[in-house]
Order: C-alpha cells, then structure tokens, then sequence
C-alpha cells in the first residue's frame, strides 16, 4: 500500500519553493530528520466502559522537518510515518502516515498564508484527540470518539488566508477553511464520509500597535451520505499583544444553519447557534504557555454538526540545554446541534506529562503517562485509559537560527 502523503512531502516543498521564494532573495533551505522507537503500556487502549486489559505496544517513528526560509517567505513541511505494533492486539497494529504544512509570504501590503494536515491514521489516534499542539500543520477537529478496532480514517485539513492592506491601519482580507475525512470501513451513524468547508471576507482595523480588531461574514457547507446542512453567520475578532512574551486572541461567532437530513430520520429545520474563542500565550526564553477556551460549531463523521466545548492548554519548559518538559490537558464537551442524533453526545478529557534528556546533541530519551477519559451521554458506564511510555531516538539539528 502506497502512502502518497509521504511520499509527495519533497514534491510539495519544491513546488512551493518558487511561489515563496521570490527571485534574487538567498533562501536558507534546511531539513532535520528524526527517527524515534517507544514501548508503552496501556489499561485500556480502545476505552472500552467496564474494560480494563493491559496491552503492551510498540512504536516505530520516522519523520523529517524540512523548510525554506528567505527574507519575505517561510515554508515547513514534515512528514511522518508512524508504525504500530500490539502483540495482544493484532487488529490495532497499523501503519499511519501524517503530512503537515505550514507556508506564508510577506509584501509591503499583503500577507498569504496556508495551514494544512494530511493524514491516514488508525481510528484510536484519530478519534482520540491529543492534547498536544500541533507546531506546524493543523490542529485535529473532534470527531464522534466511537472507534471500530481495525478501521482506518483519512483527513485533509485546509486554512488558506490573504489580508491586504487598503491603508497602514485597514486591511481586507478572506481566509477559508476545507476539511475532508474518509472512513474504511463506513457505517450510517458514527463513521460517514464527509465534507466541511467555510469562506469568510473580513475588514480589520489596527486600534494601536498592539491591538487589532475584525468583523467578518462567512458562509459554511456540510455534506455528508444523509444529511446536508448550510450555514451563515457573522464574527468578530480581537487580537491584543500585552508585551513581547505575551500575546491574547479572543473571537465571537453567530450562524444560522439550515439542515436537510434523511439519515437516521427525515429532517428539515434551521438552528442559530454562537461560538467563541479566547486564547492566549506566554513565551520566554525558558518557558511556553499556551491557552485555548471555547466553543466551536464542529462537523463529525455521526452526520451532524455539533457544538463542541473545548479548553486545552500546553506547558513546555527546558530546565537546562539537555532537560525538557511538557505538561498539556485538553478536555471535550459535544452537543449535536439537531434533535435526530442521538448517543454522540459526550465527555471527553486527555492528560499528558513527559519528559525528555538530550543524552548527547543529537540522541534523546524520553519518557511520560498519559490518561484518557471518556463518557456518553446515554451510557451509564465511562472508560478511561492509563498509558506509560518511554522513548529513545535521534534528532538532528533544525534550522539555524540568527
């Protein structure tokens, strides 16, 4: 089986090279491969309620960050690969591929950017949301959190924006979003094929150096096998940088969606519904901090749009040029926006701590526990899930910095 996220990764990088790397700027052109193997130990791997069986697992990671740099541009792409193995659980050995990218470009009076993820992934890692930031590519939408052992699930995940300067304090702008998830195999309820994308215009106003305002409209389509909904509405957005380590984004949303569904049940009706978003990040030498709260209006493969309510945050910290830490959490609240879908409703909460030694400059330890926690609404029992894992790899050097 062919993986062409991985395999297309290089293409990519230098296909984008003459769109971001304008002609007579020297580019810096770097890569830094990695190549990790792990062991863990899990209670419950698929959170099964009222099941607990230790599973021992193996892991294989391969990966490369590559990029060009010039004066105006940046591009980074990594891929990745990924190879599970599960003595006592053969039907969750898989081998995953990930594709992220990242890529903008500077003039006097504009900015274009893109963010994407493509991924194949099994149905635990894909369902089950990691509390970790994604540093290049997209951060992963929640999905329903019903898992079939042994299924595989695609993503693309798609953030294009432009905003160009009309006067040194208005811009105008229009950023999209696109995202496409395919489920092998499919099921009527919980594991749909679909398509989510969304395009909003938006003017923005520069209050001071430190503080900027939009409003925007934007308009939404969801497709899946059954159901059919489409989406208007108005945002607002707030960006205000308290100093040069810390930095506040805040956003409030209003849409009004229209529904057309024939699965499970024949549905035609409308709901209005909010969404909003606060976050923030503190950064220094040291340490980061990062903070997001708030609710989003999400697509999952249970052929529905829901609200998801989200609060995730992530501590990084080098105590010294070889000891590192993270600490990060995310907790999940769903609510399916239409009364037809029933039992997706749920409780969802990952917690996960790590650490990590540079043995020498370029080979690495690293060692953590991470557990999961999940309920649904119409289920009396939850499930949770209790993971000890330790790495060892190489890691080579990543872009220079000047």
């Amino acid at each position: 089986m062919r993986y062409p996220v991985v395999a297309s990764a290089r293409t990519l990088l230098l296909a984008a090279a003459p769109i971001f790397t304008p002609f007579g700027h020297a580019a810096e052109v770097y890569n830094q491969p990695i190549l990790a193997v792990s062991a863990e130990n899990d209670t419950n791997l698929d959170l099964d309620p009222g099941v607990h069986r230790n599973i021992e697992g193996y892991t294989a990671d391969l990966a490369t960050i590559m990029g060009i740099a010039t004066r105006d541009s940046n591009t980074v792409v990594e891929p990745r690969i990924v190879y599970r193995y599960y003595p006592n659980e053969s039907a969750a050995d898989r081998l995953e591929g990930y594709l992220d990218f990242n890529s903008n470009y500077r003039t006097q009076r504009s900015v274009a950017s893109i963010v994407g993820s493509i991924q194949r992934l099994d149905e635990f890692n894909a369902q089950y949301t990691s509390p970790l930031y994604n540093e290049i590519g997209a951060q992963g939408v929640p999905d329903t959190g019903k898992v079939t052992v042994g299924a595989v699930q695609n993503n693309v995940l798609l953030y294009p924006k432009y905003v160009y300067s009309l006067t040194p304090v208005i811009g105008a702008g229009v950023s999209a979003s696109y995202q496409d998830v395919t489920y092998s195999p499919t099921d009527a309820l919980d594991h749909t094929n679909f398509e989510y994308y969304t395009g909003k215009a938006f003017l923005s106003w520069s209050l001071s150096q430190t503080t900027d305002v939009s409003l925007g409209g934007y308009g939404s389509k969801y497709q899946a096998t059954g159901a059919e909904a489409t989406g208007t509405g108005v945002t607002i957005e707030l960006n205000k940088s308290w100093s040069p380590v810390l930095s506040t984004e805040a956003s409030v949303n209003y849409q009004h969606t229209t529904f057309d569904d024939t699965t499970p049940v024949v549905l035609n009706s409308s709901v209005n519904a909010w969404g909003g978003t606060v976050s923030g990040e503190y950064r220094s030498q040291i340490d980061r901090f990062r903070l997001t709260v708030g609710r989003a209006i999400s697509p999952t493969g249970g052929g529905a749009l829901y609200n998801v309510d989200r609060v995730q945050f992530q501590y990084d910290r080098n105590f010294s040029a070889r000891w590192s830490f993270v600490g990060a959490a995310i907790g999940l609240r769903t609510h399916a926006l239409t009364t037809n879908i029933a039992g997706d409703d749920r409780t969802y909460a990952q917690a996960r701590v790590e650490a990590k030694w540079m043995m020498t400059p370029y080979w690495f330890l690293r060692g953590g526990y991470q557990y999961a926690y999940q309920k649904y609404q119409t289920f009396t029992q939850s499930a949770d899930n209790n993971r000890v894992f330790i790495q060892f790899g190489y890691q080579g050097l990543g872009q220079e910095r000047k």
